[in-house]
């Protein structure tokens, strides 16, 4: 049951809404281009429950992967009658203008070209089976209804005033020549609008989902919040880093990166982020001692030193095989980092468990270490070194086995960062703040993404994909451990991520359709052939199936194993 609460039920009402969201905006841009929609569906097929409303059915579906709006001749554009000679053949079989024609002789017709081969084609007792829809009353809308008729294989009495087919003729013509009656696109259909509408209807699920993060980050900004003090310290440089180079020392106070203040550590490494590979200014503050004869004994004046570096998009990893002897304070020095980061490095960061109900005084205020803590745990929430809270809890991990292989990730600059003290700030931003403060965030996200893939293909960081179970388990882990606040800025994400994916030129998603709209206009308004483009969807969907299986395989490998997907 508390599986359900923390883990399923947010998720599930997380994806449900932004799905809704995103599907809406296809719904009103098509509505609003007077495009039929037959379907607005949750998840994919097969279908759950449906409810036709109006024109348009609503339906539940049994894939939660996604959601769909089908609008009439999105695949294909539909042979729709747009007149009817009251004297033809179509008239007598029962057809009227702005009927739909759906089948002929047996065959399902998509297009003028296959509705013309069928009706040239041999008739059965004299009459071909025509399966149409119209569009009927029912309560205060209309609703597709279907119906069939037999069309005369030649009018009678007019059959010898029937003039020959011409090898040239059009499906068009062929059509009005045989069955009587003028065929076009379906003036309500998707493929009937230009180019750039059907462009704007497709994106229109896309940006409302890159927009709507927007809100909800200053949603999450209005509600009060704590957040560390500071003053953000450096703790360990690298050698031969950027920050190195830079003149870097551990101790320093980082004041503000490229022009924008920083107060505590997460600030800090979100500036250098946001910068790979930008030449950028950081302020620096740093306590000297010189010999003054006025200097009071042990207080420190205080330098501001401004610097300048480039923070690297693909660092390389740090690699350290232990020898004998060495220590993790040696294997620390060697390196140019914390302690904590080659126990990190050497597999030991998250398990070193303290012991329940231990009294540990960390940096002036008590903790009592509860079920489940571990070093790297109590360090991560309290915003300290993983070495203070071990030294805190008398743990001695000084001696490493020989033959160890370390292996300790560099930042971008070389430089680890902690906050200098556990003071907390609780604030909260006014809504025009918190306003500006949603759309820095969400133009922040844009960035660090853009970042991330950049530093994925350069070989640096590795992308950490997750699907559904896996957002299961992060946002269970959220509310347990962060709260709503985070909750909401988790939904933020997502649908930053919905609406970046689904403009990806991937068959089967929105960018995909994209593209063949904007080869559309490249081929000067020659589509490429309806079938054709279904089936390159019907393969990118099939992958995308695909991937998805295989990302939750392990996503659930990683729950059964009882591993976080946040750590």
């Amino acid at each position: 049951m508390t599986v359900l609460v923390e883990s399923v039920l947010p998720f599930v009402g997380i994806l449900v809404g932004l799905i809704l969201i995103h599907e809406a905006g296809h719904y009103v841009t098509a509505k609003l281009a007077g495009v039929r929609v037959e379907e607005f569906g949750v998840g994919f097929p097969p279908r759950i429950r449906g409810k036709r409303i109006g024109e348009t059915i609503y339906s539940i579906n049994w894939l939660p992967l996604g959601g769909f709006v089908r609008l009439t001749g999105e695949e294909s554009p539909r042979v729709f009658i747009a007149q009817v000679n009251p004297h033809g053949a179509a008239y007598a079989a029962g057809l009227r203008d702005g009927d739909v024609i759906l089948g002929a002789a047996g065959w399902r017709v998509h297009n003028e070209a296959e509705l013309a081969k069928r009706l040239s084609g041999e008739a059965t007792d004299g009459h071909i089976r025509i399966l149409f829809e119209r569009e009927v009353a029912a309560g205060k809308g209309r609703v597709p209804e279907l119906f069939a008729g037999n069309l005369p294989a030649a009018p009678a009495g007019e059959a010898d005033a029937e003039p020959p087919a011409r090898t040239d003729e059009s499906p068009a013509a062929t059509i009005g020549r045989i069955a009587g009656m003028q065929v076009g696109p379906d003036p309500r259909s998707f493929g009937s609008r230009s180019p750039l509408t059907r462009l704007g209807i497709l994106a229109a699920g896309s940006v409302i989902n890159l927009a709507l993060p927007i809100f909800l980050f200053a949603l999450a900004a209005l509600i009060p919040q704590d957040r560390p003090a500071g003053p953000a310290v450096v703790t360990s440089v690298v050698r031969g880093g950027p920050a190195d180079l830079a003149g870097f020392e551990a101790g320093d106070r980082v004041l503000s990166v490229d022009g924008v203040p920083t107060e505590h550590r997460a600030e800090v490494g979100l500036q250098i982020r946001l910068n790979v590979n930008r030449d950028i200014e950081v302020v620096l503050e740093r306590d000297t001692m010189p010999p003054s004869t006025t200097q009071q004994p042990g207080v420190a004046s205080r330098e501001v030193i401004a610097t300048r570096l480039t923070p690297r998009l693909a660092p390389p990893e740090l690699v350290h095989t232990v020898r004998e002897g060495d220590t993790v304070h040696d294997v620390a020095e060697i390196l140019g980092v914390t302690a904590s980061q080659v126990l990190e490095g050497a597999g030991l960061g998250g398990g070193v468990a303290l012991e329940d109900g231990l009294a540990l005084d960390l940096a002036g205020e008590r903790y009592v270490v509860q079920e489940d803590d571990t070093a790297f745990s109590v360090a991560r929430d309290f915003g300290l070194r993983q070495q203070m809270v071990l030294d805190a809890a008398g743990i001695d991990l000084v001696n490493l086995e020989p033959g160890l292989e370390v292996v300790v990730p560099q930042g971008p600059t070389g430089i680890t960062i902690a906050n200098g003290s556990l003071n907390i700030v609780r604030e909260s931003a006014g809504g025009f703040e918190a306003l500006g403060h949603g759309a820095e965030r969400t133009r922040d996200t844009f960035i660090l993404t853009y970042n991330l893939v950049r530093s994925w293909i350069a070989g640096g960081e590795s992308l950490q994909l997750s699907g559904p179970v896996g957002l299961a388990q992060g946002t269970g882990e959220i509310v347990r451990e962060a709260g709503w606040i985070r909750l909401i800025e988790l939904a933020a994400l997502i649908s930053l991520s919905l609406g970046i994916l689904n403009l990806l030129p991937i068959p089967g998603l929105d960018g995909g359709r994209m593209i063949f709209v904007l080869l559309e206009i490249l081929r000067r308004g020659k589509r490429i052939s309806p079938q054709k483009e279904g089936l390159v969807h019907l393969a990118g969907f099939a992958l995308l199936i695909g991937g998805a299986i295989v990302i939750a395989y392990f996503d659930i490998a990683r729950v059964i194993r009882g591993d976080s997907l946040l750590r």
